[in-house]
């Protein structure tokens, strides 16, 4: 991809997915072709996001084995 990058086949490219993720190196070969563009991966995700989204997802699932469920989309199958 690169080469064909660099050449200008495909003429552009937007990436959100990289052989290892973060990308911390900042010579990265897609952050250094200007016709690149580089996202995180999703695009608008970042660490503190996921550790609050999971960290809901983990606690309505304690809650819902403690017998409180909470944040229930269908609260009738409880029923």
């Amino acid at each position: 991809m690169k080469r064909a990058l660099t050449e200008g086949r495909p003429g552009r490219a937007a990436l959100d997915v990289y052989e290892q993720e973060p990308i911390y190196d900042v010579n990265y070969w897609a952050l250094t072709i200007p016709n690149v563009l580089c996202t995180p991966h999703l695009g608008y995700v970042e660490m503190h996001g996921y550790e609050y989204y999971f960290g809901v997802a983990f606690q309505n699932v304690v809650n819902f084995f403690k017998g409180r469920p909470e944040n229930v989309l269908n609260p009738e199958v409880l029923a």
